[in-house]
């Protein structure tokens, strides 16, 4: 017999089962280096606020406020019993969406309000644009954007379905959006839009739950005023619902002026804003 070949083939799988052994320690001692170089660490609520790292990358969550988009669009419709509006626009960010930097922002409205006496019927046709840039920055969970720019606003009157007159006018227009996440399950955010413009401003203050992992809910109040009347609003809102690349909010409540007029108010929002591609970072 040849015991040569015969060695050589024992030796080969001897060498070979060898190997795998080492290999699979290998891993072993892998995982528990990765084990002790990650531990899990409670934090406070103080902490986890002013935790810097998320200023450098937000991780992926729909309903964080924001994903990594450098352009999104967006429009809705708002009515109440006496007023009907649609407004558009869109917001360009270079950086990212998950980043500080500049951000630019268009916005464009449309809106009809009715006001009826015992003299007859008022209809006012409201038109308002603005462009303005500004900068969006984080600190931990809280992110705030700061934009300030020209404003412009074209008003349309008619009685009794006549037209009556018209007046156009220009200005300056601040803007504060803030959005905080004080724990993963509550989120706080609030709105501040002001102009030179008859002096008009809107606050906005709302407070939401993270429901199913898939929308916020919760409630809403706002107050505005402008050249035709004074509003306050109160209701329930639902921000972030998801659909592919669409994203909706809507909100209902109950609406008064200093005319003394109440009644119902509904909003319906939808942003169009592309998923961002996982490990890629755009």
């Amino acid at each position: 017999m040849r015991w040569g070949p015969m060695l050589r083939t024992v030796g080969l799988v001897i060498g070979l089962t060898s190997a795998d052994a080492a290999g699979a320690q290998d891993f072993d001692t892998m995982d528990i280096e990765f084990n002790v170089l990650t531990p899990t660490r409670s934090k406070s609520f103080w902490s986890e606020l002013l935790d810097n790292r998320a200023n450098r990358k937000r991780p992926f969550d729909y309903l964080s406020g924001g994903m990594p988009d450098r352009l999104i669009y967006f429009g809705g419709l708002d009515a109440s019993k006496w007023s009907f509006g649609a407004f558009a626009g869109a917001q360009w960010m270079p950086n990212g969406f998950d980043r500080n930097g500049f951000i630019l922002r268009l916005f464009v409205s449309e809106s009809l309000e009715r006001y009826t006496d015992r003299f007859g019927k008022y209809d006012t046709q409201i038109s308002r644009a603005y462009l303005l840039p500004g900068y969006m920055f984080r600190v931990g969970r809280m992110e705030a954007q700061l934009l300030v720019g020209p404003d412009a606003e074209v008003d349309f009157f008619f009685q009794n379905g006549r037209p009556d007159r018209w007046r156009t006018r220009v200005g300056l227009r601040g803007i504060a959006d803030l959005w905080w996440e004080p724990t993963p399950e509550l989120m706080l955010q609030y709105a501040l839009s002001g102009t030179t413009i008859d002096s008009g401003y809107t606050t906005r203050i709302a407070a939401g739950w993270r429901m199913f992992d898939a929308f916020w809910i919760g409630p809403e109040a706002a107050l505005s005023n402008d050249y035709f009347s004074r509003q306050t609003r109160i209701g329930l809102h639902l921000t972030g619902l998801r659909t592919n690349e669409y994203e909706w909010s809507f909100a209902a409540g109950r609406v008064s002026d200093d005319f003394g007029r109440e009644g119902v108010y509904g909003r319906f929002g939808l942003m169009l804003r592309p998923k961002r591609a996982p490990f890629f970072d755009n």
